[in-house]
């Protein structure tokens, strides 16, 4: 046995009666109960199963994917021995919520995925050891197939704990060698039988509601799902619809009349001379509807919603995508129009060689807005590798090394380099001692490094900051812009470098239009100043711009003197 199968759990409550295995078995129908094959299937019937006898070289293949299906099954198998130990942890922390964030930060590492992924995977592993130990141990053998095995782990959620384990029972005393269409079928029809065998309860009582903000397939469009009973749902579907009606009643008669329209706060119904339709009524009904929280204090917002578009987009020269909340791209004409109705905008610089937003300088306990918004470019999610939480809501400003506060002297400073937003959960684990970030050196044209050390057991990932990749870009065609008017060349056309014929002269000619055709290195940008950084405007929210950038290094002599017409601007 196993170190994982020897510990509690708590699915565990003892061995199970053999008795009771058995008398289990015994009440399945016959079709469920006895299920063989009347052939064996092994790696040497294959090139006959396949009739592929005539093919060697078929048949080879055909016995490689056998084995390496194997393999591909034991590993599964260790994987899953592996997240189930990873899975456990010692109780010294009593919210067991929080030590499954860690665990599932630790698992997203090795993994190579996002914390919610990792989750569940954690979940599926750890019921794979606990609840279904037979069928992990055909797994591990290679006798199951790891498509059934991961099929029946995803089939059975909905099943409770003890009518898991009937079916790993049940499906552990199959025949391996029955065809995958029989597996499926006899597998789905078990688990319905499990699922009536069950005491559950009313049905009524367990209906879920629920608001979700789900992705559209539009770009710059957004979902929000509700869910619940069908008599709540369709209550408030119609108390919406009649709503809607009479407002859009109200308008055309006010059309109509010649009196004042209601709900048109944008003038487009009296600029159309149409009312709106139900479908936009409803939408500004419920958008503009107020919660009734009962007394309940709600925060003020901290954040707006940040539309970042290029400068030069903005004014057409370019054509590198917007922004939204950093995350979400926006075609280059969404973002001019989105820019083009808000009321303000606010400027953020980077730096143009590495894309770095600037940092802000602030010595106080409590972080500044300019400083949130700062992070929030910095990044958009939370800043625990591997999760996806946004920053724009539920988060928290965080002190990555201590600051202690009526005490000057101590602990550090409230300033970019030593904060960072984390989201409600991880922000606990940091406190419990689970997360230990800190912040690693660099040189000021470098973006800023945090080191995380993920749980007690010392796991390190090292993370980078965020760029701004559209002022990359951007710097890099305004260079290839200047070479080619140094050359005299426009500035649509591939700049390259053809292969000189012989050795060129001691005195080469200065660049132009009758001279060689070279491309001049631009200068590295010199000490950073406001007035030399590439201008961002965002549509509703201030923007500005934290982090580090790569070490200055000493420009490069030009091949050849720059003579009248000087260096590069930039």
């Amino acid at each position: 046995m196993s170190a994982i199968e020897e510990q509690s759990s708590p699915f565990d409550e003892g061995g199970r009666d053999e008795a009771v295995e058995a008398a289990f078995l015994a009440s399945l129908p016959p079709r469920l109960r006895n299920v063989s094959a009347r052939q064996e299937l092994t790696r040497s019937s294959l090139p006959l199963r396949g009739r592929s006898m005539d093919d060697p070289q078929l048949s080879a293949v055909t016995q490689r994917v056998w084995d390496a299906e194997k393999q591909e099954a034991r590993c599964l198998a260790e994987k899953h021995r592996a997240l189930a130990e990873l899975y456990e942890h010692d109780g010294q922390y009593e919210e067991t919520a929080e030590v499954e964030a860690v665990d599932a930060a630790r698992a997203g590492l090795a993994l190579r995925v996002t914390t919610g992924a990792a989750g569940w995977h954690l979940r599926d592993a750890y019921q794979a050891v606990h609840l279904f130990p037979r069928c992990l141990a055909a797994l591990e053998s290679g006798v199951l197939p790891s498509t059934w095995f991961q099929k029946m782990l995803k089939s059975s959620r909905s099943l409770m704990d003890d009518s898991r384990k009937n079916l790993d029972i049940a499906v552990a005393s199959w025949s391996p060698d029955i065809s995958p269409e029989r597996f499926f079928t006899l597998l789905k029809k078990l688990i319905t039988l499990l699922e009536q065998r069950e005491e559950r309860p009313d049905p009524l009582d367990g209906l879920a509601r629920s608001v979700e903000l789900l992705p559209s397939v539009e770009p710059g469009m957004g979902t929000m799902q509700i869910s619940g009973p069908i008599p709540d749902i369709l209550a408030q579907w119609k108390l919406l619809d009649e709503s809607a009606r009479a407002v859009q009643t109200a308008q055309r008669t006010a059309l109509r009349e010649g009196t004042s329209i209601p709900h048109d706060p944008d003038g487009l119904v009296l600029a159309s001379g149409r009312a709106r339709s139900l479908t936009e009524l409803r939408f500004a009904l419920m958008s503009s509807a107020t919660l009734d929280v009962d007394g309940v204090s709600v925060p003020a917002e901290r954040f707006r919603l940040n539309v970042t578009v290029p400068a030069l987009t903005l004014l057409g020269a370019s054509d590198e995508p917007g922004s939204l909340e950093g995350t979400v791209p926006l075609p280059p004409s969404m973002a001019r129009s989105l820019a083009g109705s808000a009321g303000a905008w606010y400027r953020v610089l980077t730096d143009p060689s590495s894309g770095a937003f600037l940092p802000l300088p602030a010595q106080r306990y409590q972080p500044s807005t300019a400083m949130l918004e700062h992070l929030r470019l910095r990044h958009s999610m939370c800043a625990v590798p591997g999760c996806t939480r946004p920053t724009s809501w539920a988060s928290e400003c965080d002190h990555i090394q201590e600051c202690r506060r009526g005490m000057p002297d101590a602990g550090a400073l409230t300033e970019i380099e030593n904060l960072h937003l984390l989201c409600w959960q991880h922000h606990l684990d940091k406190t419990a001692g689970l997360l230990d970030p800190t912040r690693l050196p660099t040189a000021v044209t470098e973006p800023g490094r945090t080191r995380w050390v993920v749980g007690h057991d010392g796991d390190v990932v090292t993370v980078s900051d965020d760029l701004d990749t559209a002022s990359l870009q951007i710097a890099e065609d305004l260079a290839r812009a200047w070479t080619c008017f140094l050359r005299g060349t426009p500035a649509g056309e591939p700049v390259t470098e053809p292969v000189p014929a012989a050795p060129a002269p001691a005195d080469p000619a200065p660049p132009g239009p009758g001279g060689p055709a070279r491309v001049l290195p631009p200068e590295h940008p010199k000490e950073s100043t406001e007035d030399s950084f590439p201008e961002y405007f965002a549509g509703e929210p201030p923007l500005l711009r934290p982090g580090h950038h790569p070490p200055p290094q000493e420009p490069e002599s030009p091949p050849e003197p720059w003579e009248d017409l000087g260096p590069p601007p930039f």
